[in-house]
């Protein structure tokens, strides 16, 4: 009766080990498929970038996902047919500079905006939220005027001087992480005879750091794919940034669609890395946007 009485409570606990989740299953199914849709075109991209193109345009699915031999070539040669190691620094400046520019700032507005009672407040924010329904397109002609009058066009100067305003979405986003913060921390700190200065950079920016670090991120990642704005103001073949020098593959004397994934995959590899070094605070950075 006792050994009976002992092994029940295993029994079940056996019981309930032996239970799958199906549910969990189907879950873990789902994201694992989901995650392989994503992957399937970088892998496609990378494998492409290896072949010649004779493989490229073969129909042979073997060939399409396991060619030999394998052509890493294309890799020097995309970097001699144009000058694309010069694109890649002209990016990397670019978008490490705007970037700062515009997280220093947005910080600042959004310091004034978040710990400080002034009349209007409401106003500006309202008005800030709605410039971001604004398309960029709509206000590049007048500004292309602005510039080319004032003698900056066909430098970077256009592309930086916007970002020493900030920018209205950093501003919103690290607005809302500020607006958690505890006022006792301004306070106190006041109380010992720090100024405001000394609030906002010994106080409130180190603990502000996931939202400066998401805002950097996307604005990094935003001026890296940037088009639109050096195809517009750079007329010099030595200011191009990697976007505009990656068109140079599609004329008609470059008719090498390979080297041309190669040096796709040559652009992706910088923001892949600074994806790396900031994604702890992504899972953050997500949770301040749904405030948005």
């Amino acid at each position: 009766m006792e050994s009976r009485l002992f092994m029940e409570p295993y029994a079940q606990g056996k019981a309930r080990r032996k239970r799958v989740n199906w549910g969990t299953v189907a879950a873990h199914a789902f994201l694992i498929a989901y995650v392989a849709l994503i992957l399937i075109p970088f892998l496609w991209l990378f494998v492409s970038s290896l072949k010649d193109m004779g493989q490229y345009y073969s129909t042979d699915m073997k060939t399409t996902w396991l060619p030999w031999p394998l052509h890493f070539e294309n890799y020097p040669k995309a970097l001699q047919m144009v000058p694309l190691h010069l694109y890649l620094f002209n990016s990397i400046w670019l978008a490490t500079v705007q970037t700062l520019l515009s997280v220093f700032s947005s910080a600042l507005v959004a310091y004034g905006l978040s710990r400080f009672d002034f009349k209007g407040q409401g106003l500006i924010l309202a008005i800030l939220i709605a410039s971001m329904l604004l398309p960029t397109q709509v206000t590049q002609i007048p500004l292309f005027i602005f510039y080319s009058k004032i003698g900056f066009v066909n430098s970077f100067k256009p592309l930086l001087i916007p970002h020493i305003f900030g920018g209205a979405w950093n501003i919103f986003l690290i607005r809302q992480f500020m607006v958690t913060l505890p006022r006792e921390l301004d306070e106190a700190a006041l109380a010992d005879g720090a100024t405001t200065l000394d609030v906002f950079f010994r106080v409130i920016l180190p603990q502000s750091k996931p939202a400066l670090v998401v805002t950097g991120l996307f604005t990094f990642l935003w001026s890296w794919k940037d088009a639109w704005g050096p195809l517009i103001y750079l007329n010099s073949e030595n200011l191009y940034t990697l976007p505009i020098g990656l068109l140079y593959f599609q004329s008609p004397t470059q008719a090498e669609v390979t080297v041309q994934l190669a040096a796709i995959v040559i652009a992706l590899i910088p923001t892949v890395i600074f994806y790396f070094l900031g994604q702890g605070y992504l899972e953050r950075g997500v949770a301040i946007a749904e405030l948005k």
